[in-house]
């Protein structure tokens, strides 16, 4: 058996050697510039925002702070800061840096809570509150590593040791609350009807720096009680000794679902406290008192339920959530607002904020604007679909966006289109904004806009389908008098109906891509729905320009999106060529956001089974999710809604991807090849590494190994352990950051299910 086995192996590899030759990555790229309103938008392609939460840090050991926007689920977008330009900070995408951190639950916020000026990270975990330590690899780029979860034992009523509770989807505060010089925590308990302080005792008890060890100080900090309205009940007092909740408001109604915003508002030495709440999209503002009235501890004795009246009322819906940063780095922290409500929020003008101009005693917080860093990226709201199409035929393939749509006062979506034209020049890509409104679709009051254009008519003309969030899609006749000219596009259909005069309808999210599948010569109709596979609408039009389009799969080719999944797929299709070898792939876009490339179509068999060639392809999407909390698994199937676009945008010969995402932005990669031989590729047991030696990125692939979690381990030749991966169960391969080690030998060993397997690779530097 060992022989045969041996044999396979060699035989592996030899077939990788001549398969894979030239392996293909698509890696983000932001050189390709966009301009919009008279100026470059230096943010283009970080892929928009919705729930963003801030941090900031220095992500590059330059004595620079950086921005990190962490969303729920979604992951970390790095922005670093390239330097002060018109007294602000000059941000540049860098998605390298965000590979650097743990896959995070519920909220990440950055603090130094260990005195080394690095920040270190906090995030909900499984427990409430999971912190790693900071450092600076050998690249000095920073990294995280897991310290522990925060437990206390000193309430009586606990019965021994308990973790410091944060409620799902709510965001607690982290910051040093008695001013001793410690980070200290506030978060609302399950009820949601009072705050919970969670005392750090480092300084107290003498402990090292690199020491958190807390007690539950108060059941109710601040006095202060929080039911169902905005206005909060002042003056409640808890009963320290026991530490139990007052047996008085045992029956009060009360609600999980705040975002827990501690600051000196007034720069008196004290704390006061904003609250975000999911049932309103206001923030009640409560004084504390602590200073004035010389209380022992912390007591709010007033509060503003409209807050902000100094400068512009905060309104953002729903949920608001507020976050100290130093927007303008002039020694003081700002206050950024944004949505904490899902997707169910503001998605376009959500990020609120307010400049501190406070002096000691005198409290001066000034509006400055409701679109920061929104007003440097492309972000249409909710949830893109991209695609490139000459539209002014003049040689280069232009950029048409549309989207799920803006949130509106009603809190129903309402889509447009928004177009890009393409105004490269050889050695100088770049896109140009030409209006937001392409087409005027915003009278139609469509919710969702995904376009497709091809002849769908069989006039010789390419038309343009439009699909929309219930299912339905629209057709737009091209009127233009010949195919060579700039399209004209006027509505025709306003729900697209089949050949028997039904109304075509997919179930919801239909993404429509028009190609030739049976290979007749005419444009048939392929359409992406909710639930992940893909339906083929034949073309049986005649060359009179009358549509005729017929139903023949629900399922064609049993491609499907996320296929572990059963509802919410959100399949995106997208067929044509993804590098020069000529040949087309299937290309689906998914909820979780990874890319599954298919072929099997390319002979018009309609009737045949597609093959899955990858399950992620080019890795793109699992950046973020090869990192996991110690023993828990997040956000692998998060909803990310891919949907891609690809093409050689500047004549060059090398191909692009523009990628959409459930942010409404887009993000931009290009074609990397990685010339692998069978010297380049090493397969120890079932498992391969490449490129080898490798320098920054490392793709890791395995087969037939199975267990409740695949377990990755990088060690050196002396067996030190030098990176720690987990991943789920169905995942078959991954990449991981190697730019962090120093050049040299190391092992890589895969193990799941009682079984394990080794690689060697190198790292060059």
């Amino acid at each position: 058996m060992k022989v045969g086995f041996r044999f396979l192996l060699l035989g592996l590899i030899v077939s990788l050697s001549n398969l894979v030759h030239a392996q293909e990555f698509y890696q983000h790229d932001t050189t390709v510039k966009v301009f919009a309103y008279s100026r470059q938008l230096p943010l283009a392609w970080c892929g928009g925002f919705n729930n963003p939460q801030f941090s900031q840090a220095d992500l590059n050991r330059d004595g620079l702070l950086d921005l990190v926007v962490f969303e729920p689920w979604l992951g970390v977008t790095t922005l670093l800061n390239t330097g002060m330009v018109g007294g602000m900070p000059n941000y540049k995408y860098a998605p390298q840096y965000a590979l650097k951190f743990p896959a995070c639950y519920g909220y990440m916020l950055l603090k130094d809570y260990n005195c080394d000026g690095i920040a270190d990270l906090f995030d909900r975990g499984g427990d409430g509150f999971s912190v790693y330590r900071g450092y600076y690899n050998a690249g000095n780029e920073l990294c995280f590593s897991f310290y522990r979860s925060l437990f206390y034992s000193n309430d009586v009523s606990s019965g021994g040791s308990a973790n410091a509770y944060v409620n799902p989807g709510d965001i607690p505060a982290i910051t040093d609350v008695d001013g001793d010089g410690d980070v200290d925590f506030v978060a609302y308990y399950i009820t949601g009807g009072y705050m919970y302080y969670y005392k750090n005792m480092r300084v107290e008890d003498g402990l090292p720096c690199d020491s958190i060890r807390i007690r539950l100080a108060d059941r109710c900090w601040g006095k202060v009680y929080q039911g169902f309205y905005r206005e909060h009940t002042l003056g409640y007092s808890c009963s320290n000794a026991g530490l139990l909740r007052p047996t008085s408001e045992a029956g009060k109604p009360t609600h999980s679902g705040n975002s827990v915003f501690l600051f000196d508002w007034d720069m008196d030495g004290d704390v006061d406290y904003l609250n975000g709440s999911v049932s309103f999209n206001e923030m009640t503002f409560l004084k504390n008192g602590k200073v004035e009235t010389g209380y022992a501890v912390d007591t709010m004795i007033g509060q503003d339920t409209l807050w902000q009246t100094g400068g512009k009322r905060i309104v953002i819906p729903t949920w608001p959530a507020a976050f100290s940063i130093d927007v303008n780095l002039d020694g003081k922290k700002d206050m950024l607002v944004a949505p904490n409500a899902g997707t169910s929020a503001e998605n376009y003008r959500g990020i609120w904020y307010y400049k501190n101009n406070s002096t000691t005693g005198v409290a001066d917080w000034q509006f400055q604007s409701d679109s920061f860093l929104s007003d440097k990226t492309i972000d249409l709201g909710t949830a893109t679909y991209p695609i490139l199409y000459d539209y002014d035929k003049d040689g280069r393939p232009d950029l048409l966006v549309g989207s799920d749509g803006y949130r509106q006062s009603s809190g129903q979506l309402r889509s447009r289109m928004s177009f890009y034209k393409n105004t490269s020049i050889p050695g100088n890509a770049s896109f140009t904004l030409q209006t937001t409104d392409f087409n005027n679709l915003s009278i139609y009051n469509f919710q969702g806009t995904a376009p497709a254009v091809g002849d769908v008519d069989g006039d010789g003309r390419a038309d343009l389908v439009v699909g929309h969030t219930d299912g339905t899609l629209s057709y737009f006749k091209n009127n233009a008098s010949s195919d060579g000219l700039q399209p004209d596009w006027q509505l025709t259909q306003l729900q697209l109906q089949d050949f028997s005069g039904a109304v075509i309808n997919v179930g919801g999210y239909a993404a429509p891509f028009v190609y030739d599948i049976d290979k007749d010569g005419k444009k048939d109709l392929i359409i992406g729905n909710i639930y992940g596979y893909v339906q083929y609408y034949r073309n049986e039009s005649t060359t009179g320009g009358t549509i005729r389009l017929k139903l023949i799969k629900t399922k064609l080719g049993l491609a499907k999106a996320d296929p572990t999944q059963n509802f919410g797929n959100y399949s995106t299709p997208f067929i044509g060529k993804l590098d020069p070898s000529g040949t087309e792939y299937l290309l689906l876009g998914s909820n979780s956001g990874n890319l599954y490339q298919y072929t099997g179509f390319q002979t018009g068999d309609t009737a045949a089974t597609y093959s899955l060639v990858d399950g992620r392809y080019s890795y793109i999407d699992s950046t973020y999710s090869m990192y996991n909390h110690p023993g828990t698994y997040y956000g692998i199937y998060g909803n990310r809604r891919t949907a891609v676009t690809v093409g050689d945008i500047d004549g060059s010969g090398s191909y692009a991807m523009i990628k959409g995402n459930v942010k409404g932005g887009l993000e931009f990669y290009k074609r990397k090849v990685y010339e692998i031989g069978v010297s380049d590729v090493r397969a120890e047991g079932s498992i391969m590494v490449y490129p080898n030696p490798a320098k920054e990125l490392l793709y890791l692939s395995w087969s037939n190994i199975v267990g409740s979690e695949i377990d990755i381990v990088i060690t050196d030749v002396s067996g030190r352990v030098m990176q720690r991966h987990k991943v789920p169960s169905q995942a078959q391969h991954t990449q991981l950051s190697v730019s962090g080690l120093a050049a040299g030998m190391y092992i890589c060993t895969v193990e799941g299910g009682g079984s394990r397997h080794y690689a060697k690779f190198t790292v060059l530097q």
